[in-house]
């Protein structure tokens, strides 16, 4: 992920369940946001109760996609691991999950655009 010129490596988890990207507010701190100035919002269900956090603007490039992702990310206070959700995540990729083949697959529109005519 990167913000400006600051950028960092790590590890997500893709949840369908979750509305938005939403990560810890270490994270951004590491990229150099100032993340309580940010739109806030409220979260649930993400800790033991409601985890406010400030939405910021970020480019994220997922392993096996060439091109970087612009997303609205949640900045939240909370312990949390990061969480790719619905909104600018599942929205603009097909996400491919196939438990029995132990296959994760995230493809840009496009692609799967492309492989379904193929198919055909």
């Amino acid at each position: 992920m990167r913000y400006g010129r600051k950028g960092r490596v790590f590890h997500a988890l893709v949840d369908s369940g979750a509305i938005d990207c939403v990560f810890p507010e270490s994270l951004g701190r590491l990229l150099g946001i100032e993340v309580t100035s940010g739109k806030p919002k409220t979260y649930y269900g993400i800790a033991k109760q409601a985890a406010p956090g400030f939405m910021h603007t970020v480019d994220l490039q997922v392993t096996g996609l060439d091109q970087w992702i612009t997303l609205e990310v949640g900045f939240v206070s909370a312990d949390i691991n990061p969480l790719l959700g619905q909104n600018g995540f599942f929205e603009k990729y097909q996400i491919i999950f196939e438990r029995f083949r132990h296959q994760f697959e995230v493809n840009t529109r496009e692609n799967a655009l492309m492989r379904g005519r193929k198919g055909r």
